[in-house]
């Protein structure tokens, strides 16, 4: 960052009555700023802070499995052109996203898994949290970071070349930066995750998605779509979920306790459905990671890849099923 941002636009405000009009500098760092506002109300609700009496602000949901089904109906909104700065024209751009609407329902079940182990293992719910305290923190944050690029390109266009270089929590309105760091797991999160800076794989896929606006349906525009959900993909493992929960040993031993028991009552299997239920029978619309480790970036790149090949397919093939499901999860967005 330099010293001195320069400013993107002069506005003229006048709070008081009697004031005259002063101009504000609008800078790269202030859009930042509020792109992660927008970031935080998405999970948080506007309500009494006790719920029947204190003061009404916006409040965090405190559910972890409501957070995750609030991301999902998110990136399914996303997809389908229906955020901030959205043109159902360009649908389709948005491409990693409507595969991340059905990976965050996964994490939801996952979420919603720990609450039924713990009720039936009362004993073993130390370890269960670790496994959820895990899930949440890298959904959570995971979403802070890539809602912002996208929610800033689709509402900011035309800027979004100019100030994706200049994203840093660290610069961040104060009050912002304040709010920023009272969210959970704020303090070990921020630096290991660089504050949001912009890496190659952020600017590869929006390069990408730039490409696909201009494309006519076909082979050629989908060709790019699955680029650039690749390059997304890249950067939200390896650049975000990888150091933050995959490379603790605890979260990896808990991993290997799943890997063990799959298959037994009650352990969900490392799988994705593309449905709005956690698993499915139907082999054309689920993925299961069969052998490697989750923890593994190489063995768990190689999952995904898989998954989003057959989510392609599915696109291309079952299309309007697809859009169909999104559609449903994209309901979950405002979910209490």
């Amino acid at each position: 960052m330099s010293s001195a941002p320069i400013p993107l636009a002069k506005i003229e405000i006048n709070k008081a009555k009697n004031d005259p009009p002063r101009q504000v500098q609008v800078t790269c760092d202030h859009l930042w700023s509020f792109a992660q506002v927008q970031a935080i109300k998405r999970l948080s609700t506007y309500r009494k802070e006790y719920r029947l009496f204190g003061e009404t602000k916006w409040m965090l949901e405190a559910d972890f499995s409501v957070r995750a089904a609030r991301i999902a109906g998110t990136y399914a909104s996303f997809y389908l052109e229906k955020e901030d700065g959205g043109n159902e024209k360009l649908k389709g751009r948005f491409y990693w996203m409507g595969l991340a609407a059905f990976a965050s329902k996964q994490v939801m079940c996952g979420l919603d898994f720990t609450k039924l182990a713990a009720v039936a293992m009362p004993i073993g719910k130390p370890v269960v949290d670790i496994g959820k305290n895990g899930l949440g923190k890298g959904n959570f944050w995971l979403f802070q970071d890539i809602f912002c690029w996208h929610w800033f390109y689709s509402k900011y266009p035309n800027k979004f070349e100019e100030c994706s270089g200049e994203r840093n929590s660290e610069v961040f309105d104060e009050k912002v930066k304040g709010a920023l760091k009272r969210l959970p797991w704020a303090d070990e999160s921020l630096a290991v995750i660089d504050n949001f800076k912009v890496k190659q794989e952020v600017v590869d896929a929006f390069l990408l998605i730039k490409q696909t606006e201009g494309g006519s349906p076909g082979s050629e525009r989908q060709a790019l779509q699955f680029k650039s959900l690749l390059a997304t993909a890249k950067h939200e493992q390896l650049n975000i979920l990888q150091p933050l929960i995959y490379e603790d040993p605890v979260f990896q031993t808990i991993l290997d306790v799943q890997k063990a028991a799959e298959g037994l009552p009650l352990v969900p299997l490392r799988s994705a459905a593309f449905s709005t239920a956690c698993d499915v029978k139907e082999p054309e619309l689920r993925e299961q990671m069969i052998e490697g480790d989750l923890y593994s970036a190489r063995d768990r790149m190689e999952f995904i890849k898989n998954i989003a090949v057959k989510y392609h397919g599915l696109m291309i093939r079952k299309e309007e099923y697809m859009e169909r499901t999104i559609t449903e999860i994209s309901a979950w967005r405002n979910r209490t």
